[in-house]
C-alpha cells in the first residue's frame, strides 16, 4: 500500500499534495493516478468550451486556467483564474448534461486529464468514490456563489483588489495584461480603468509591460474591503 500511495504521488506530483485531490482518501488518489494521464495545453488552448458534451475532468498542475460563462451572444466573462490543485469538469460529466462554462489556458499549461470511461467505472465499482466527488461539486459551487457575492455586494474597486490578492504570486506580481485583468474583473472598461486608476493614484499597484506589482498589500487588503 505505502508503495502504491508513493507511485500514485509520483503520477500526479503537486496534485496529490495541494487541492481537492489531496484532502480525499490515499485509496481514491491511487484509482485517479491510474485513470489518467498528464498533457500540455498552450496558452490559449480550451479544455472545453460552452455545449460540449463532457468527456472528462481535469486537473491544473502547473501553470493557470481561466473560467469563462456567456453573457450575451457568443460574448464571455472571464470570473476566476485558477491555480495548481484546481479541478474542474465533473459537474456536467456527473449530471450527464453539456457544458455551462468555457475552461482555458491562461498561460501554457500541464493538465492531468481523467476520461469520461474511467470515471465511470470507477464509480460503479467503488460507490464510495461519489463522496469525494460530491465534495469537489461543493468547493467549486462554494466558490461560485462567493463570486457571485462579491459582484453584488462590493464596488469596483474592492472587487479588483481581492481579484488582484487571490492572482498574485509571493513575490507581490501578478502577471496578466492590462486587457487579462479587465476581462478577468468581469466589469465595464470604463469601470475597470476607474478602479485600476484609483489603486495606482493610491500607490497600491504598480505596472510594467505584462506584470502588475503589489506595492503596498495592506492598502490593498484594506480597498478590498470597501462596501
Amino acid at each position: 500500500m505505502e508503495q502504491s500511495c508513493r507511485k500514485c504521488s509520483d503520477v500526479l506530483r503537486g496534485l496529490a499534495s495541494v487541492g481537492w485531490l489531496a484532502e480525499q482518501p490515499g485509496a481514491f488518489q491511487t484509482r485517479m493516478a491510474r485513470a489518467g494521464r498528464w498533457s500540455t495545453v498552450p496558452r490559449g488552448g480550451l479544455l472545453y468550451a460552452v455545449g460540449d458534451v463532457p468527456n472528462a475532468i481535469f486537473g491544473l498542475g502547473e501553470g493557470l486556467l481561466e473560467v469563462s460563462i456567456p453573457i450575451t451572444g457568443e460574448e464571455e466573462v472571464t470570473i476566476y483564474r485558477a491555480r495548481p490543485g484546481f479541478w474542474i469538469g465533473d459537474s456536467a460529466l456527473l449530471a450527464e448534461t453539456t457544458r455551462s462554462i468555457t475552461v482555458s489556458a491562461a498561460v501554457e499549461s500541464r493538465i492531468f486529464r481523467v476520461p469520461i470511461g474511467a470515471v465511470r467505472r470507477n464509480l460503479a465499482e467503488h460507490a464510495e468514490d461519489w463522496i469525494c466527488f460530491f465534495r469537489l461539486n461543493h468547493a467549486n459551487a462554494t466558490l461560485a456563489v462567493r463570486i457571485l457575492a462579491e459582484v453584488l455586494a462590493l464596488t469596483p474597486r474592492a472587487r479588483f483588489a481581492r481579484m488582484l490578492l487571490r492572482l498574485a504570486d509571493p513575490d507581490g506580481s501578478v502577471r496578466a495584461t492590462q486587457e487579462d485583468l479587465c476581462r478577468m474583473a468581469g466589469m465595464s472598461r470604463a469601470a475597470f480603468r476607474r478602479a485600476f486608476k484609483g489603486l495606482i493614484d493610491a500607490g497600491s499597484v504598480r505596472t510594467e509591460y505584462g506584470v502588475l506589482w503589489i506595492v503596498d498589500r495592506a492598502a490593498l487588503q484594506l480597498a478590498s474591503e470597501e462596501a
